[in-house]
């Protein structure tokens, strides 16, 4: 029988000192059931949607991007890496997205004058999801907050780092691998903020915000020496992550990660790497709302088989 952890409780930070509420084997597979981010009052949900909003309870949370306990891995501890693996994402009916009114990352040119918040309640069928009337766009599941502990502190589940956190990368999807360093022993893993569709930037704040249920499994290896930052392997793409401010900062951190990989698992020199980048580099801020904004940087997998190792 497949464990299940959640949705309850949820906890709103990162952090080595949240109690493990759901153990768990190298390899074994296991899922986790997410709650809805904080969303908008039921005032705002169209009447033909009300049950199926309420029967999620999704405005009952106290901050945005809960995590759904805290997942200890067996034997792992610091100096090792966790792989964690999306096998498989099951939606919930409804979702939102909201617009504060204003775009905090571009304080001095807001694209909209500060009166206009707004938000929009969405159904969610048939893979895709029902925008309006005349309008239906296809869905794109993905995990927004995947991390695990800090050594030494508790962080905001709203923040991003080399633990990984509230990266929003719609790359973190099902036949995705995220790649963590651990930090404390059971590497406490924490999964939260699930999306049906998000652009890049999600420039308005919130994605298509709504909860699931995701099939999970979990392995570990040595961690490699050369990794700092989060990274995501797909089935045709190895990717890293990096945050920071300004965007050039996770930018250049982001590459930097690329480049060293490269060199440890491709046996490309930085400068062939640099050369190699400049041509074929795929890069783009998955998300500038946070405190600090996401880049993801990578390389088609096809090219590298062709190179080796």
């Amino acid at each position: 029988m497949i464990q299940r952890q959640g949705p309850s409780p949820l906890y709103y930070e990162t952090s080595p000192d949240n109690p493990p509420t759901l153990w768990v084997e190298p390899g074994e597979v296991f899922e986790v059931a997410t709650h809805m981010s904080r969303g908008p009052d039921l005032s705002v949900v169209p009447a033909d949607l009300r049950e199926e909003w309420l029967s999620h309870e999704p405005y009952k949370v106290e901050r945005g991007n809960p995590s759904s306990g805290v997942i200890w891995v067996e034997g792992a501890e610091p100096g090792m890496a966790v792989e964690v693996t999306i096998e498989a994402m099951d939606l919930a009916s409804v979702g939102y997205t909201m617009f504060a009114g204003d775009n905090r990352f571009f304080p001095s040119t807001p694209v909209t004058p500060s009166d206009l918040a707004t938000s929009r309640v969405v159904r969610i069928r048939d893979d895709h999801v029902i925008w309006d009337e005349k309008l239906a766009i296809a869905t794109r599941p993905m995990v927004g907050m995947v991390g695990v502990a800090p050594a030494h502190e508790a962080q905001s589940n709203l923040r991003v780092g080399s633990w990984g956190g509230n990266m929003d990368v719609q790359e973190v999807c099902p036949g995705a691998t995220v790649v963590l360093a651990v930090n404390v022993g059971g590497a406490l893993l924490h999964i939260g903020d699930v999306h049906a569709l998000q652009g890049d930037g999600e420039i308005g704040g919130s994605a298509i915000e709504t909860s699931g249920v995701i099939r999970l499994r979990v392995d570990l290896i040595d961690r490699p020496v050369e990794m700092t930052w989060p990274r995501i392997v797909t089935p045709d793409r190895i990717l890293t992550v990096a945050s920071g401010r300004p965007a050039e900062r996770a930018f250049r951190i982001a590459v930097s990660e690329l480049v060293r990989w490269l060199g440890a698992d491709y046996n490309i020199e930085p400068q062939e790497a640099v050369l190699l980048l400049s041509q074929v580099l795929e890069a783009r801020a998955t998300q500038v709302v946070n405190p600090t904004i996401t880049y993801v940087a990578g390389i088609k997998r096809e090219l590298l088989r062709s190179l080796g190792p």
